[in-house]
């Protein structure tokens, strides 16, 4: 393709990738967009790598993230397998693998993160999943073993639990922390999380430190301060590293990621956006810049970028939201747990339509909703607004949520 004009360089084929580009296109942007990532694979929806890819693994189940008249636009450039490793941003020029040079008028960074390394002697020999590629060798592995050790009770370390059971596989979760899932959940939504994955056959232990794995012939011995667990297969789910490495040096953040406006430019400035995981964008709504690793953000993010790119200054400030469908249920959180907060249940936490909130001095900071999707909106709604809502209103489940917001 020979470009008249710089293009739109675009690093990173993942959610937030493949959602600038499409949001580009929708934005009627026809300067050349180039969308440059490291796989090989057309950009796929992430969340069923964990789910139910990894229950049936077959890739052509794999959700598109561009209709395919997107990838066919005109104005449009896929390259994929070639990662960019390297920029001059002065000379506004981005550098392949495989040494591949690509000149660029703007450049939005999407490149996401990895699999965080477990430092602990035998941690190279963990699965990570964070990619299709990780996604099909897991699977295999999991259809002949009988034991998995998972390291990392969060949301990646329980649904592969819950994959691994419904394969009738004998799974150990090692947490660290004191209990699962413990950086968003609060203490009763994650106490009662951990009951049904134990109920379901789950041995999780908390409070757990791992000390080295071994490799044993074809298994693996997982020493921790509370003795030795053995397995098929060791997973490593103990979070996510940004892959900032071709980021400005001077752009980079306490969070590890890079530091962005609202509008996702990268500070100091013009035409560099970052977005997504590995985006730490201020947000006014907690006055702070934060490194959000959810899908909406790295949904929505891009499209206030792409409506900057097209000379329609726009912002994106997130109330965060995840969630997480695990043993037959759906968990949707909102806002950020601490320790600090108070909790207030609407019915019985657990239980289907059930809600755990909790609030700060009075203010609704956030909530847990059990197979209640439907009341998401009216709990970001409270939130948003540092809603001050009566406990015992908060609490009646006869009082619907969408009246308090």
């Amino acid at each position: 393709m020979v470009h008249v004009q710089r293009p739109i360089l675009i690093v990173g084929a993942g959610q937030a990738g493949a959602r600038s580009l499409r949001a580009l296109i929708d934005e009627g942007v026809t300067a050349p967009i180039i969308l440059a990532g490291d796989e090989p694979h057309e950009p796929y929806d992430r969340p069923p790598l964990s789910k139910d890819l990894l229950k049936a693994f077959n890739p052509k189940n794999a959700d598109p993230l561009c209709p395919a008249e997107v990838l066919a636009a005109p104005n449009v450039e896929i390259k994929l397998g070639d990662p960019v490793t390297a920029i001059d941003y002065e000379a506004r020029v981005a550098t392949t693998a495989a040494g591949e040079t690509i000149d660029f008028g703007s450049l939005i960074i999407a490149t996401g993160g990895r699999s965080r390394a477990l430092p602990v002697p035998g941690g190279d020999l963990c699965i990570g999943l964070r990619n299709m590629d990780d996604c099909a060798r897991l699977s295999q592995e999991l259809d002949t073993a009988k034991r998995i050790v998972v390291i990392g009770g969060g949301v990646i370390g329980l649904e592969v639990a819950d994959a691994a059971r419904a394969r009738g596989i004998d799974v150990t979760v090692l947490e660290a922390g004191p209990r699962v899932m413990g950086r968003i959940l609060p203490p009763t939504a994650s106490h009662w999380l951990a009951k049904r994955h134990q109920a379901n056959g789950t041995d999780i232990r908390t409070g757990i430190t791992v000390n080295r794995i071994d490799k044993i012939d074809a298994h693996y011995a997982v020493e921790t301060d509370q003795g030795l667990f053995e397995a098929d297969i060791v997973l490593a789910a103990i979070g996510m590293t940004p892959n900032t490495e071709i980021a400005p040096t001077d752009a980079l953040g306490p969070g590890g990621g890079i530091l962005t406006d609202t509008s996702g430019r990268i500070a100091g400035y013009d035409n560099l956006y970052a977005a997504g995981d590995v985006a730490e964008s201020f947000n006014p709504h907690f006055g702070a810049h934060l490194r959000l690793e959810t899908w909406r953000n790295a949904d929505r993010q891009p499209q206030a970028i792409a409506r900057t790119i097209a000379g329609n200054p726009a912002e994106y400030a997130e109330i965060p939201w995840m969630w997480t469908d695990q043993l037959g249920h759906n968990l949707q959180v909102v806002g950020f747990w601490t320790d600090t907060s108070e909790e207030v249940p609407r019915g019985v936490p657990g239980e289907h339509g059930s809600s755990l909130f909790w609030t700060c001095d009075g203010v609704i900071k956030g909530g847990v909703l059990f197979d209640n999707g439907r009341d998401r909106r009216f709990l970001e709604t409270l939130v948003q607004n540092k809603a001050v809502v009566p406990t015992e209103s908060l609490a009646d489940p006869e009082l619907r949520l969408k009246k308090l917001a």
